[in-house]
């Protein structure tokens, strides 16, 4: 039955992609689950992809992923993983469908530290805060759209003052007029800092990083949009090594400050093109076709789909079985 151990280059870069790895990870947190008495949502998360169908082309052997079972639980790594790409690719999309009549600035907006049973009151504040300050009549009539992305960190570096305290912050994509960087209604830095120390009601200036797209360097655009498009939290923040305890402490805190938000959301001309484009949800859509590649299948080419399933002895994938297409 076992002939194979499953291996899944990109062609682009030629970097192996470890779906074991993640695998490996959805176990953590489903233990962690179960030991939270979350007991639905830890099978949810022990099942996550425990079979993994690859469209193989038969003449390059390239692999695309053809069918997979997913459980979309928001902390789950492997899912998490999928949803980075996805919104990383959706990003790129929409973003190139308005480039030639725009231009991009993005945007960090921070905060104070928190404690845990702060951060579902603290992330509650920004996105009220996020609203509020876009609704300023200037930010209304400079900015054009927007692409907002929450992302939360956990302090987990005992020597520094805040260990085990959490870090939220948005980063935003923000759509301007071309000749905006010489107009009128150049919003300065210092300007940010006090919109959203008013729009949060806060006694100090919070940290606001603002700063222009470089637009013909396709590096530094790749590497903003990778920013941008994180997902909202690295499972290293939640899933600590030989410590159940704060595993667990920190699982049902995330678990609790996520529930039901609008992480990642497009507004104004982005939302738009997004709408016309006839992408799905970054959150709870396929996560099977991320549109970062050319996932859809010709339909004048032949595929092998290889079948692989996990192993629960040899903790990998191994090949099942195949069939043409």
């Amino acid at each position: 039955m076992c002939e194979k151990i499953l291996e899944d280059v990109n062609p682009k870069t030629n970097k192996k992609r470890d779906w074991q790895r993640e695998k490996i990870k959805t176990f953590r947190l489903s233990d962690s689950y179960k030991r939270l008495k979350m007991d639905k949502k830890a099978k949810r998360v022990f099942d996550c992809s425990d079979f993994l169908e690859f469209a193989v082309h038969c003449d390059t052997e390239e692999k695309k992923l053809y069918r997979a079972n997913f459980c979309k639980v928001r902390l789950c790594p492997m899912c998490a993983k999928r949803r980075s790409l996805k919104i990383y690719a959706q990003t790129s999309q929409v973003m190139n469908e308005v480039a030639d009549d725009y231009s991009f600035l993005f945007l960090t907006l921070t905060l104070k530290n928190c404690e845990g049973n702060e951060l579902k009151e603290v992330i509650d504040l920004m996105f009220k805060s996020f609203d509020k300050m876009f609704r300023r009549a200037k930010i209304k009539r400079v900015i054009k759209g927007w692409f907002r992305a929450l992302e939360v960190t956990h302090n987990l570096d005992q020597s520094s003052h805040s260990y085990n305290t959490y870090h939220p912050h948005f980063h935003i994509i923000l759509v301007v007029r071309k000749g905006y960087f010489t107009g009128k209604d150049y919003i300065k830095q210092e300007e940010w800092v006090k919109f959203w120390r008013e729009s949060l009601k806060v006694d100090y200036d919070p940290i606001c990083d603002i700063r222009k797209f470089k637009a013909n360097d396709e590096r530094e655009l790749s590497k903003s949009l990778a920013e941008s498009a994180k997902y909202t939290v690295k499972d290293n923040d939640y899933l600590i090594d030989s410590d159940f305890d704060m595993t667990d402490n920190t699982v049902k805190i995330l678990d609790q400050a996520l529930a039901y938000r609008r992480l990642v959301a497009f507004g104004g001309e982005l939302k738009k093109v997004h709408k016309k484009l006839n992408l799905d949800d970054v959150l709870e859509g396929d996560l099977i076709d991320t549109g970062l590649e050319k996932d859809k299948l010709r339909k004048d080419v032949e595929y092998m789909i290889e079948i692989y399933r996990w192993h629960v002895g040899y903790q990998n994938y191994f090949y099942w079985g195949s069939e043409i297409k």
